[in-house]
């Protein structure tokens, strides 16, 4: 592994035109970004998927708009013909349905649609149910209008059986009880449409978030809860006490609790056992997301009725491939309901991602060991740094007793806040720069900024993050397996920056 000093500007960590372009940004590339300027928009050759369209992804969609004679700009590639129909119904038959190949779909809005269009866009973001860069590769080459197949080490054979079975030996569960999706926001949602069903059919309808959730996950609880439904957020996850007075109070109206674990991007850890005991208790769902963490080193099976987790992450180290799973308990006394629900709702992986995953599962526990181990030697360094004033990292012995199954830190991500100022540090930072984390290189992000840019960018946003506890300046850590001392000395050189500016 190259040194995190050797990475030129602008450089990608893989060469495969299936991982993410990261490079070296400044905040002011990052601010450009989310003001949408030409400056930065047009040098970005590659992006985080549910975010930033694939450029083969683009051209096998022109193709077939080309083909199908549409003249429509505003048209996406869906490839599951259920998630299609859900698509177009959400739009209320504003937007067309067009079967382009088996089981591929365009989605176009019609002459009609009378609001904003990018809601097309926003709507596979948020669902994760897009086409993968893959099959758009096979596309092209099929068509005539790409040259040859990228050749990647890939595993071959049934390979969503090896993925299925390595994943269910990581959790401790059986091979039929795991459902691979498309990304991890598929997975999530598809277990909140599951949940969202099975507690409606008992008529339970307030629902309960535990903490800050990623993005994504709380725009599906916010905007695709019906009208019959609430939700309610409790940011502090550390009273328990209050939490299960909480949850006692809604009687039998209470559908689910969703909480991460580790929380991101504060690395929280809640009390699984106790939270689990008391939501069965109420008669409702918990979903957890252990994506922060992984589910290569913890087990959070015994307390969650429904598992939703990322496997871009840590599972996928190289940040090339996009897949999420999705676990149900079978202990669950929702396990009939839910395990149909899922299998409804959610959209498969592309068999070339698979056969890329199940290649990088093989040698995923040792490589995410090292980024653990690498992590705890950092927190380390950090807490004891004059020019760090926090430090978030998951307590080694507290996830001890919650379930971890390894010796080193339960998670590669690091969040800090600075005493100095963040875009000093951020310039500053001789290593890789991107929205993601669990990757086998160091990454930095500046969370809230890529997240929650409206919050960071108004008075009021920022008052509101503050009293929950969230620094909007804060920079998250994903340590990579490069030596130790690389990582260190660049971390060390950026934290003298951002104290001298």
């Amino acid at each position: 592994m190259n040194s995190l000093k050797h990475y030129p500007l602008g450089a990608s960590v893989s060469n495969s035109p299936h991982s993410v372009t990261t490079c070296l940004p400044t905040l002011d590339d990052v601010i450009g970004y989310e003001e949408k300027k030409p400056r930065v928009m047009q040098a970005m050759c590659s992006g985080y998927p549910r975010f930033l369209r694939h450029r083969w992804i683009e051209e096998i969609l022109n193709f077939y708009l080309d083909r199908e004679g549409l003249a429509s700009q505003f048209a996406v590639l869906i490839p599951s013909r259920r998630a299609s129909q859900e698509l177009v119904a959400h739009f209320g038959g504003q937007a067309r349905m067009l079967a382009v190949e088996d089981s591929l779909y365009i989605i176009y809005l019609s002459d009609e649609y009378d609001s904003d269009p990018n809601e097309l866009y926003r709507y596979v973001q948020h669902v994760g149910c897009g086409i993968s860069s893959r099959q758009a590769e096979d596309l092209l080459h099929k068509y005539e209008l790409l040259e040859s197949i990228y050749n990647e080490s890939s595993a071959s054979g049934n390979v969503e059986q090896q993925v299925e079975t390595k994943l269910a030996a990581l959790i401790n569960c059986r091979k039929e009880d795991v459902l691979l999706c498309a990304s991890g926001m598929n997975a999530f949602y598809a277990g909140f449409k599951a949940v969202q069903a099975s507690q409606r059919r008992r008529g339970r309808n307030r629902w309960l978030q535990l903490g800050w959730l990623y993005v994504d996950s709380g725009i599906i609880l916010r905007e695709y809860l019906g009208s019959e439904e609430s939700l309610d957020i409790e940011y502090d996850i550390s009273d328990m006490p209050k939490l299960e007075q909480k949850i006692q109070s809604y009687g039998d109206q209470l559908a689910a609790v969703v909480v991460e674990c580790p929380s991101n991007p504060l690395i929280q850890i809640c009390d699984l056992p106790r939270l689990a005991a008391v939501v069965r208790s109420a008669g409702a769902i918990l979903i957890v997301d252990p994506s922060v963490a992984s589910i290569l080193s913890i087990n959070v099976l015994p307390y969650a009725d429904v598992i939703v987790s990322s496997l871009t992450k840590y599972s996928a180290y190289e940040a090339d491939v996009m897949a999420g799973a999705l676990v149900v308990n079978r202990d669950s006394p929702f396990y009939g309901d839910l395990i149909v629900g899922v299998s409804a709702a959610h959209t498969p992986p592309y068999f070339r991602d698979l056969a890329r995953l199940a290649n990088q599962l093989q040698q995923a526990p040792s490589v995410v060991n090292r980024m653990y181990e690498n992590a705890d030697r950092l927190r380390q360094y950090l807490e004891k740094h004059e020019a760090v004033k926090r430090v978030h990292f998951a307590d080694s012995l507290l996830w001890a007793q919650k379930g971890s199954i390894t010796k080193y830190a339960p998670s590669a991500l690091i969040t800090i806040e600075l005493k100095g100022s963040l875009r000093a540090f951020y310039d500053a930072a001789r290593c890789m720069k991107g929205p993601s984390f669990g990757t086998r290189f160091t990454l930095l992000s500046p969370f809230m900024y890529l997240a929650h840019y409206d919050l960071v960018t108004s008075p009021k946003g920022c008052d509101q993050l503050r009293q929950i506890g969230i620094d909007p300046d804060l920079i998250r850590i994903s340590v990579g397996e490069e030596p130790y001392s690389d990582i260190e000395s660049v971390i060390g050189e950026a934290l003298a920056c951002s104290a001298i500016s």
